[in-house]
């Protein structure tokens, strides 16, 4: 094989490109890796605030949002989440399991789970070229020519860039991610280079993105965390409802259950005011959290309203939630309380937007699913090329469930670029 030819080029050494080629390289290929930032699986290492939660035992079609309908039934019935996970039993990886179902490193380490790839690479003698950029993919008979530049590091002004290589490749798998989190990476270049070859690509949008909200008050609750049960509101119908861990911030709300239907939300935005009813005791029904203020009422009869409060919730919420039913922190509640179950069992707030790419989990857009096949992730446009990751207009919930598709889809890739790609 001549200098510089390989059977799979990987662009993007990101969670898919490296199970991509692992399974590439497992296959049998001769596999190149070209990566643009100065460490492979630079988002990696930040996910689940550094400690990785790599999957999820709850996988199902149900936790994602595709573009095309029934795109990933296809998907996990060609590789079910058990051998997924057995892939990283493979890479001598040792798991924790959280009682919602969440998988993390048993290091609770991220860089335990981005290590283990790379050893695996190392043992598999796949190079890695760092500080490598793609500029062009084009198709040259048989071949790809994959046009390349180096790039300087941020922390060295004088070291060299703009050295440009070409490399050439039976099969091309572009795992170069999205736009969010741009300062650890994230990029759009992939969507370009798509499109150069032939793929439609929606708009890339802030995707699992802290949500901001009207309501001043938030700022009085900044840093609260509560478990709770969020309702996605528009035009007085409820489009979709996540329970779990909510942070109050003092821009609006995060955390899971918030990041969970931000799409929902910034989708509905388009068509006109959208809100979220914050249950703040998803454990009682109306009628008991009704029958619990009741009850503390008649406990707590013209004694200051702090005192009703104290143990109830977190000061700061109750406080916030007085406030919209007029009642006062040191007096008395008085008719007020008529409304302050209601409140608590559906806390208002009003969806103005979200936060960037610099906050947001992913990106959400990204190249149609129609385009692409749900077993393998090879282009319906270009022979010989893949797509995979968060380049895809896939979009999963909160918990694992993103990087549990991207090893799924990088590893179907690999396998199949390098049962069709080797040199013969």
């Amino acid at each position: 094989m001549a200098e510089n030819e390989y059977d799979v080029l990987i662009a993007g050494a990101g969670a898919s490109g490296l199970a991509a080629a692992i399974a590439a390289a497992g296959g049998g290929a001769s596999v190149l890796v070209l990566e643009k930032n100065h460490v492979p699986g630079r988002k990696l290492l930040s996910t689940g605030s550094g400690k990785c939660n790599f999957s999820n035992l709850a996988v199902t079609p149900a936790r994602y949002h595709p573009s095309v309908p029934g795109f990933l039934e296809k998907t996990f019935g060609a590789l079910g989440p058990a051998e997924v996970h057995s892939f990283f039993d493979g890479l001598g990886l040792l798991r924790a399991e959280k009682e919602d179902g969440r998988l993390f490193p048993r290091s609770m380490k991220a860089r335990d789970v981005a290590n283990a790839l790379l050893n695996k690479l190392e043992a598999l003698k796949v190079p890695v070229q760092i500080l490598t950029e793609v500029l062009s993919i084009t198709r040259d008979k048989e071949f790809f020519r994959v046009e390349t530049a180096k790039v300087a590091p941020k922390w060295d002004k004088k070291a060299p860039a703009g050295e440009k290589k070409t490399y050439t490749a039976r099969r091309v798998i572009l795992a170069c991610g999205g736009a969010a989190g741009p300062q650890i990476g994230g990029t759009d270049k992939g969507y370009g280079l798509l499109r150069s070859l032939g793929h439609c690509v929606s708009p890339a949008s802030p995707g699992m993105a802290p949500l901001k909200v009207r309501e001043i008050l938030v700022r009085e609750v900044d840093g609260v965390r509560l478990d709770a049960k969020l309702s996605l509101i528009t035009g007085g119908k409820k489009l979709s409802e996540a329970s779990g861990e909510i942070l109050f911030t003092s821009y609006g709300i995060s955390g899971p259950a918030a990041l969970d239907l931000s799409r929902g939300a910034l989708l509905a935005l388009r068509g006109g005011p959208v809100f979220l009813e914050a249950d703040l005791f998803p454990e009682y029904s109306a009628q008991a959290l009704r029958e619990l203020v009741s009850s503390r009422a008649a406990a707590f009869s013209g004694r200051p309203f702090r005192h009703f409060a104290c143990g109830l919730l977190n000061e700061k919420v109750i406080r916030a939630a007085a406030a919209l039913c007029e009642i006062g922190w040191d007096v008395p509640a008085g008719p007020g309380l008529d409304k302050l179950a209601a409140v608590l069992k559906a806390f208002p707030l009003e969806v103005t937007g979200s936060l960037g790419f610099e906050d947001a989990m992913l990106s959400s857009g990204g190249c149609s699913t129609a385009e692409i096949d749900p077993v393998t992730f090879g282009s319906k446009k270009a022979e010989g090329l893949y797509v995979t990751g968060e380049l895809l207009d896939i979009e999963g919930d909160s918990g694992g469930f993103n990087l549990h598709f991207a090893w799924t889809s990088g590893i179907l890739a690999g396998r199949h670029a390098a049962a069709c790609g080797r040199a013969t």
